[in-house]
Order: structure tokens, then C-alpha cells, then sequence
């Protein structure tokens, strides 16, 4: 659809001067003109215009950021899409590895608006799935990496992994609560800081109906006796990558179930290794969908 200037300034807000001093000033814009000379705005124009407008008015940006940023969302866009694999089936990480390293490059340097940027534009063009299980989380797990090996500082970590934390739990209010699936608690027992695949899990709840509560990493035991009891929870989700806390984590286990002996639990993470009866039976795989979907169906929806 076109729009005259007339209509661009109505719509928008935004009075037609300031329109032409953002176009021929600043070359914010290129609309499109008809042989008489008039300008016509294409609906991209008119996002584009909004989007400055939105930087200007509410982020109090002045024009010259503002603009700045536009072109580099627009450069972005365009990489992005000439590195976009030719089908949505995914062929491997190594496919999308270049917008991997992109978004681990620009949270590592703290340019927190161009990752939003980049993440808006990878939901777009790769949806849902692709983004969360294919590259968000091996951003967050390649920077948990990079600061074992000491080639990422402690404020690179928490700021890289506190981002993709924040992007993925808004998910959770997105979802619809399914009244017949079970409440469920999720959490890393105290000592275990790695909270990716707890929360790649959680989100496969969500996305099931589960109401989940999410604690997150390093959580104490103090109070979760409290909130199994008030908050009728019936399954809890334990991650653990660290093996040297899985018998405290066992033991931790045995003292929620000594007091809620219909407490069904599932344990996921390389942590758990060797792990004897009967704990062994309530591990599943952390990178299988296929089977968290059995365990979803055989031992979630009986309840």
C-alpha cells in the first residue's frame, strides 16, 4: 500500500516537515516518487518512520542516533537473510552458526540494543524453535564455555546468560496454562549455577500447558518443602551438570519426597552419570525432544 505525505504525517504523528527533513537530511527514507515529484510512503517506509519515531519521542534519542540505529538494523536484515538456509528444515547447527557468532559477538561487547535487534530478526525469519533450541541456547552455552576456558570475563557470562534467561521466561507468559496438566516446579539444587537445559525444559512445559515454576540456578533448600505444600506442586524438575553435587542432590531428593510421597521427579543434565535405582528411572535425556514428549504423554497426563 502507498500513502501521500499527508496521510504518513496523520497516521504517524509525525509532522510532514520533520518527515522531509528526516528524508532529504538525514537520508532516513527513500519513498517513492510519481512522475509529478509527489512523495508516496511504502508500508516499509511508514515502519521505518515509526521506528524513528519511537527512538526519538520515548527513548530520547536524538534524530542522528536514532537514524544511525535504523541503518543498522536495515544492514543487519540484509546479512541475515543472504546467510538464511534455503529450507526451514534444519540442516545442522552449522547452518545458522554465522548468526550464532553474531549475537555471541554483540552480547560479549554489551551492545544490548543491536542483540534485541538480531534476536526480533532471527524470531522473524527462523520462528520459535529455531531460535530458542538452535540458537539462543548455543549462545548461552557457548559462553558458559568460553568463561570455564577464562576467554570470557564473569560480567560476560552473567550479562550474556541473564539476557537469553530474561528473552526465553517472557515465553512463559505467552503460553496457555492447560488446567489438567499438573503444577511443576523447576530448579538447579544449591551449588549447580548452569541453568540452560532446566530451562530449555521448562520451556517444553510451558509450551504443553504446564503451570511451571521456575527457581532457576543455585537454589537452596530452605522453603521448598513450604512451596510443594502450598503451591500443590506434583512433579519437580532438578538440572545438574556438575556430578560431584549428584549425592547431595539425591539426598536433598529423598528429604522432599520423605514428606510428599506422591512427588513424581525428573532429573536431566550430564550430571547425572551412573546413576543407580531409583533414581535412574527418572533421568531423561537432555537433548531428546522425542523422549520428553513420551515422558510427557505416559507420565505427565495420568496424573
Amino acid at each position: 500500500m502507498m500513502y501521500t505525505i499527508k496521510q504518513a504525517s496523520t497516521l504517524l504523528g509525525i509532522p510532514a516537515v520533520t518527515i522531509r527533513a528526516w528524508e532529504t537530511r538525514y537520508g532516513a527514507i527513500k519513498p517513492v516518487r510519481t512522475e509529478g515529484g509527489y512523495r508516496l510512503f511504502t508500508d516499509k517506509n511508514m515502519e521505518d518512520l515509526r521506528f524513528l519515531k519511537v527512538q526519538t519521542d520515548e527513548k530520547d534519542m536524538t534524530i542522528s542516533q536514532a537514524v544511525r540505529l535504523l541503518k543498522e538494523q536495515q544492514d543487519l536484515r540484509e546479512q541475515l537473510l543472504d546467510n538464511k538456509p534455503e529450507t526451514d528444515a534444519y540442516p545442522g547447527k552449522q547452518a545458522h552458526q554465522d548468526m550464532i557468532d553474531r549475537l555471541y559477538d554483540s552480547l560479549s561487547n554489551f551492545r544490548t540494543e543491536q542483540a534485541k535487534t538480531m534476536v526480533e530478526l532471527g524470531f522473524s525469519m527462523y520462528g520459535y524453535d529455531m531460535m530458542i533450541y538452535h540458537i539462543l541456547f548455543s549462545v548461552m552455552i557457548k559462553v558458559g564455555t568460553e568463561w570455564e576456558e577464562g576467554r570470557a570475563s564473569v560480567a560476560q557470562e552473567h550479562f550474556i546468560t541473564q539476557f537469553i534467561t530474561q528473552r526465553c521466561l517472557s515465553f512463559f507468559h505467552l503460553f496457555p496454562v492447560d488446567e489438567r496438566v499438573p503444577r511443576m516446579l523447576a530448579l538447579c539444587p544449591a551449588g549447580e549455577h548452569h541453568q540452560a537445559g532446566l530451562l530449555l525444559f521448562s520451556l517444553f512445559l510451558r509450551k504443553k500447558g504446564a503451570d511451571v515454576l521456575y527457581l532457576g540456578p543455585d537454589t537452596p533448600e530452605d522453603g521448598i518443602q513450604k512451596i510443594l505444600q502450598e503451591q500443590h506442586i506434583r512433579i519437580i524438575c532438578l538440572s545438574l551438570t556438575d556430578p560431584k553435587l549428584m549425592d547431595q542432590t539425591f539426598a536433598f531428593i529423598d528429604r522432599l519426597r520423605a514428606s510428599n510421597l506422591e512427588l513424581e521427579v525428573v532429573l536431566g543434565g550430564q550430571g547425572f552419570q551412573d546413576v543407580p535405582e531409583p533414581y535412574a528411572a527418572w533421568v531423561l535425556p537432555s537433548d531428546n525432544q522425542d523422549e520428553w514428549e513420551n515422558w510427557f504423554q505416559d507420565r505427565v497426563l495420568r496424573f
